[in-house]
């Protein structure tokens, strides 16, 4: 027990130190961010592309799943009536909105054409398939 000098001996200091507290926030604080872009992927196993390019800026995330089923930020939409609705009122709220669709790799042409439909009648003034790059490339 530590005392101070000028108060009467026996009394404890009443004050908290909170160095070792701020020195284990500070190490999970730099956990967080370097472990962050590891945890934040697509949801579903992305195609291999040989010339990926990276897409920068704010986007509009659609999955489709290999089931037919497309999610918007984790969200599910019943139809592509409804994801069309919900895209022309995003696209009618956001000056140029960009839309990238995370496509599951053994979804058919026929699975996309319609979400890609969709995405185009919406006014979306970009359009992007994710990709990961091939290994090697």
């Amino acid at each position: 027990m530590a005392t101070s000098v000028g108060r009467p001996r026996g009394w404890a200091i009443a004050e908290i130190n909170v160095t070792p507290m701020a020195d284990v926030m500070i190490v999970l604080l730099i956990i967080f961010m370097v472990a962050a872009p590891f945890i934040a992927g697509s949801p579903v196993p992305l195609p291999q592309a040989a010339h990926s390019t990276e897409h920068k800026g704010e986007t509009l995330k659609l999955a489709l799943r290999a089931d037919g089923v497309v999610s918007i930020d984790g969200a599910p939409l019943a139809d592509s009536v409804l994801l069309r609705e919900y895209l022309a009122a995003r696209a009618s709220a956001t000056r140029a909105l960009q839309i990238l669709i995370q496509a599951d790799r053994d979804v058919t042409y026929r699975e996309l054409a319609p979400v890609l439909t969709a995405c185009r009648d919406s006014g979306a003034a970009e359009v992007a398939l994710a990709a990961e790059p091939r290994p090697g490339s």
